[in-house]
Order: C-alpha cells, then structure tokens, then sequence
C-alpha cells in the first residue's frame, strides 16, 4: 500500500475542491435558467434512470447519498408537482412509499437535462480528450468501485455523475 505523503494529501485535496468547484457552476447554470438546483434535478434524473418510479432509499442509493436526507428534496419536488408518492398495493406496510415523476416532471426533466449536458460540457467535458476520459474513468473505478450487481457506470441516458 502507498503511503500517505504529502503529495497525495495535495491531490486529494484538489480533486475535491475540483469537483466542488465543477459542480457549484452547473448548479449556477441550472439555478440561472431554471431557478432549480442541482440536487433537485439530481432527483429527478435519477428517477428517470429507474424507470420513472421508485422507493427513496433506492433513489438515494442511486445518488449515493444517506436515505435520512432524500425525504426533504423529495417533499420539495412534491410541492412543485414534479413527483408523486404512492402507496403500492400493501397499505398496512407505511414504509412502502414509492415515488413518481409525473407528467410535468418528466418534462421538466427533458427540458432541463438540455440546460444540465450544456453546463457539464462546457464545465468538465470540453477541456478533456478521449484519452483523459478513459484515465479519469479508470481512476474513478479504483476508488469507488462499482458494487456486485451494480449499474454500468456508462450507461446513463442523462450524462449524470455517480458522484454523492
């Protein structure tokens, strides 16, 4: 194992910071023309991605974020009439919730993965070639591997990050 020095304290430090910085201007580009957040439309995407229909846990799951802080972006989104929330046909089990993006948010969505691919394009993608892409991709597989049955990292119909 490679030991801990301050040359990969200084690249650990960078990569996050990067990545916050990447992500801070494409929620700015989102709130800009949408006035809604990158976490919101995380939401939906990854609702889109499973099929328009899903439990929390498995959307928080998906976004690789704790269950406890998905109930808040989800009432919000229910509030704006983007996603619905549904009882499957067991009533007695109240754990069972699942959620739905309506018709407005299935719109919304297409509408706004246009606004999302555009930032990520000119924020991340453009300046990097195929090459670095193939690098990136294989950095990201050896620190967070894909679990046992997991979804293929490449296949994503929004061109979103696995990223939490």
């Amino acid at each position: 194992m490679a030991r801990l020095d301050a040359t990969r304290i200084g690249v650990w430090r960078d990569l996050r910071l990067t990545v916050d910085e990447i992500t801070r201007r494409v929620d700015h580009d989102l709130r800009d023309e949408w006035d809604i957040s990158l976490a919101w439309f995380d939401v939906l995407s990854s609702l889109q991605r499973l099929g328009g229909r899903a439990r929390p846990l498995d959307i928080a799951a998906d976004l690789r974020i704790p269950g406890s802080s998905i109930s808040r972006r989800l009432d919000r989104l229910a509030e704006e009439g983007w996603i619905a929330r549904h009882r499957p046909d067991n009533p007695t089990d109240l754990r069972a919730i699942e959620v739905e993006l309506t018709r407005t948010g299935r719109r919304l969505w297409r509408e706004m993965n246009v606004s999302f691919r555009r930032a990520v394009q000119v924020h991340f993608a453009s300046r990097l070639g195929d090459a670095e892409v193939g690098e990136l991709r294989t950095i990201v597989e050896l620190l967070v591997p894909v679990p046992a049955g997991g979804a293929d990292r490449t296949d994503r119909s929004d061109g979103s990050a696995i990223v939490g």
